[in-house]
């Protein structure tokens, strides 16, 4: 059994990650009979800033995280740029600041990888080099696709397509276009939605931007399984459903006669992959 002072004790939790419950600490080699005296040293550590509890949960620690980032918002204009090039012509409605993340809520078969195919399709020159595309498909499938919305597209093409389908935030690098074709929500667990999504939010960098497709419920609500959860980070939040798609969440709308909330796209695809067809209508309160 490992011997137990203060001292000790906080030179382990500065070189711990992530969190972990107070029986744990010192790798697990504390004799039980001293877990009241841990106890008592978790509070002293966390009087002097070293250490912090975890959501509420009795017994679970996360070291400080005292990293910080200055940003020198007044070098620059202030200018939002048209960063990325949407589909269906709603950029239009919204600007998409760096960083920003995207969620593209829709049922099944109602064009959420289509709208991510036509992101890349029409971003790939715009973000050459700095594209990655996580996809759960195989790669005749993904052949077939790109063919049908375009047909001159390079091959190779100046970006990266991987097939992942969970833990995407391990992989995304930081000032990226990041497209993910789908995020799986455990639905036992769905309030883990939200999390998911910070944790992407978090690897974006100061430039990057991610656009993450989710399956949302039957029915009329608008959001993604996760609720409510999932619209804390993003910039753009959209719906897809019955071949229409309205906006759920504008952080930075643009200036036009017609307000985007009131607004529903209809569309037609092609093979799963093209757009075509497509109008707008306002103020119907139907879909």
């Amino acid at each position: 059994m490992a011997e137990l002072s203060q001292s000790r004790l906080e030179e382990w939790i500065r070189e711990a990650t992530g969190k972990f419950h107070y029986t744990r600490v010192l790798d697990g080699t504390i004799d039980p009979r001293l877990y009241p005296s841990i106890r008592k040293m978790m509070r002293r550590a966390m009087e002097k800033g070293i250490v912090a509890t975890v959501d509420g949960k009795d017994g679970w620690w996360r070291p400080t995280d005292t990293q910080v980032e200055e940003l020198c918002w007044w070098d620059g204009d202030g200018v939002i740029g048209d960063n990325l090039i949407l589909p269906l012509g709603i950029g239009k409605y919204c600007y998409i600041p760096l960083p920003s993340l995207i969620i593209v809520a829709g049922k099944y078969n109602a064009g959420k990888t289509a709208f991510c195919l036509n992101v890349v399709n029409l971003n790939f020159k715009k973000w050459a080099g700095k594209l990655d595309f996580y996809v759960s498909e195989g790669a005749e499938l993904m052949r077939g696709k790109f063919d049908i919305i375009n047909e001159d597209i390079p091959k190779p093409p100046p970006f990266k397509t991987y097939r992942k389908t969970q833990n995407f935030a391990d992989v995304i690098k930081p000032d990226r276009l990041s497209v993910v074709d789908y995020l799986r929500v455990n639905m036992e667990k769905s309030y883990t939605a939200g999390d998911r999504l910070f944790e992407i939010f978090n690897k974006l960098g100061n430039k990057g931007i991610a656009i993450v497709a989710m399956q949302k419920p039957p029915g009329d609500r608008k959001l993604a399984f996760g609720g409510a959860a999932t619209a804390f980070e993003p910039s753009l939040y959209v719906w897809m459903d019955k071949n229409t798609l309205g906006f759920e969440k504008i952080k930075v709308p643009k200036i036009t006669s017609i307000d985007p909330y009131e607004l529903k796209i209809k569309y037609s695809i092609y093979k799963g992959a093209k757009f075509y067809n497509v109008k707008e209508e306002v103020g119907l309160d139907s879909i």
